[in-house]
């Protein structure tokens, strides 16, 4: 099984692919662990964030792809870039889930791993995929 875990911050999307089982996985190099999208205002900027998106999903054949939910109100609301990067990869034909933290966490506790295994910017991303890991 391969996944994929995303976390979308500030103007980034910010991956992490898994593959095995949460038992046994090892994170998987791909083609890219994080994308920006330049000016948002811009439409070509938006098509050239989606196409590497997309390309990015078509290349490396997925089992699951998941994105850390953001809250919609609140003090620790995500902001509007993120949401908007979100509804371009959900406008894909891959299945993607969108996963409180809450419930990472809840899968996670009682589960070890070693988030050295990736960037420190990527520790988000690679929760989700253990998350996937563990769920499906």
């Amino acid at each position: 099984m391969k996944v994929c875990g995303i976390e979308l911050k500030g103007s980034e999307a910010r991956m992490v692919a898994l593959e095995g089982t949460i038992d046994d996985y090892r994170v998987v190099a791909t083609t890219m662990d994080r994308v920006k999208i330049g000016d948002s205002k811009d439409q070509k900027s938006v098509q050239a964030f989606h196409q590497q998106v997309i390309e990015f999903f078509d290349a490396e054949d997925f089992t699951a792809i998941g994105i850390k939910e953001r809250m919609t109100k609140g003090r620790f609301s995500g902001g509007a870039l993120t949401f908007k990067m979100e509804a371009l990869m959900q406008t894909s034909d891959y299945a993607i889930q969108i996963i409180h933290v809450a419930t990472i966490k809840s899968k996670l506790k009682n589960i070890e791993y070693d988030e050295e295994l990736v960037n420190k910017y990527q520790g988000e991303a690679f929760r989700v995929a253990l998350y996937l890991l563990e769920t499906i």
